[in-house]
């Protein structure tokens, strides 16, 4: 197990609807982001938005295969860096598209998260399907929950159980300034009621439809943000990677000194096939 975990989550811009255009810029930025890191600070997890090669776009033509050649590049740049990828991407599987969040080891090895709740008042839910399941990950010791933008306001779905349990939760959005207060509030209730990190991953910039201001954020299992941003290459405005140290011995600690945990409500969530 590693003790310190350490995490950079890549705020950008996303160019609309340029996968090519984005995985250049991105390649180039965490690329040159990991020479610049200091031995304390080379990320161990590197955590891209949601639809970071094309914006939250409802036009399913940029939907890739299951190996398609985002996952291929993801698997590329986990290898070159030594540091595992996590972000969403559209997937054509069997028949149905998906919002699909791949989480990609330096070894190659790939995990996915479909995204249970898909956003009705954009008409998401018409175009994608959604997932049927919770997953969390095993990546150098730390179990890690999978979390996409929406799935950020439905607290049973993430709620840190026996048979679910993480000791950090990643989401990664496309989640518009209009509402961003609303997502700081939601990310520091979700690690202080799980007892856990929470990672939330958000883009800048403007689509066609919505403008993103950011507001990424790394907050620890008392509910404090932590982190700071650093700027690097090209990097402008709001762009940048936000960078926090996370102690699972002292998260631990606090588990078993303040253990909430074990009075927790048991419950079942129920697939109801939608």
């Amino acid at each position: 197990m590693k003790r310190v975990l350490n995490v950079s989550v890549c705020q950008v811009d996303v160019l609309w609807e340029n996968p090519e255009g984005n995985r250049a810029r991105l390649a180039g930025l965490i690329k040159g982001y990991v020479r610049c890191a200091g031995a304390a600070m080379r990320p161990d997890l590197i955590v891209l938005p949601e639809f970071f090669t094309t914006g939250f776009t409802s036009s399913t033509e940029y939907a890739e295969p299951e190996a398609g050649p985002t996952l291929q590049w993801m698997r590329c740049l986990a290898c070159d860096t030594g540091a595992a990828l996590a972000g969403s991407v559209q997937v054509a599987d069997k028949g149905l598209v998906h919002n699909r969040m791949y989480f990609v080891c330096p070894d190659g090895r790939v995990e996915v998260y479909d995204k249970r709740h898909l956003f009705r008042m954009s008409g998401e839910n018409d175009v994608f399907a959604p997932g049927s399941g919770r997953k969390t990950v095993e990546y150098l010791g730390w179990r890690i929950g999978l979390n996409v933008c929406y799935d950020l306001r439905f607290p049973v779905w993430s709620r840190n159980t026996g048979e679910y349990a993480y000791d950090v939760m990643l989401n990664v959005a496309s989640w518009p300034s209009s509402r961003i207060e609303a997502a700081s509030i939601l990310a520091h209730a979700r690690a202080v009621e799980n007892q856990s990190w929470f990672v939330f991953c958000n883009r800048t910039g403007e689509s066609p439809e919505d403008s993103y201001s950011g507001g990424s954020l790394i907050v620890d299992y008392k509910g404090r943000s932590v982190g700071h941003l650093t700027q690097c290459g090209e990097m402008r405005g709001q762009e940048g990677f936000l960078e926090a140290s996370l102690d699972i011995e002292d998260l631990h600690k606090f588990r078993k000194k303040f253990p909430a945990w074990m009075d927790a409500d048991k419950f079942e969530i129920i697939d109801d096939d939608r």
